[in-house]
């Protein structure tokens, strides 16, 4: 399945050429950002990407359970924290700390008088 990247140029997602030479995975932080911002009630995407050939499996974890790359998943104030991201290929392996951090909703869009107070609770 497609990982789409946000870039203005479409011929700009990373090719492996057929004949590049075996690589071991890479991650850098143009495809892979150490730190993403989300906002609640909206959808957020984890961005990750690593370059290897052949190209590395990416599995990325919160918290010891896995979580999915590239997928726009609504919001919420859970997803904030570090997640773990590691890519393997035959030639070995990549790791990278992923740290989200997930701004409230407040004073965004329609509806945007109603505050929190009364969501928050103990912790």
């Amino acid at each position: 399945h497609h990982l789409f990247l946000l870039q203005a140029n479409p011929f700009e997602v990373p090719e492996v050429p057929p004949l590049s030479p075996p690589d071991e995975p890479r991650m850098e932080d143009g495809t892979c950002p150490p730190s993403q911002n989300w906002t609640e009630g909206q959808d957020g995407t984890l961005q990750c990407w690593a370059w290897g050939n052949p190209q590395p499996r990416l599995v990325c974890t919160k918290d010891g359970e896995t979580f999915p790359v590239g997928v726009p998943r609504p919001v919420t104030r859970a997803h904030a924290g570090i997640y773990h991201c590691r890519a393997t290929n035959p030639l070995g392996a990549a790791e990278r700390n992923i740290t989200v951090s997930v701004q409230c909703e407040w004073g965004r869009g329609p509806g945007g008088h109603e505050g929190l107070e009364g969501s928050g609770g103990p912790g």
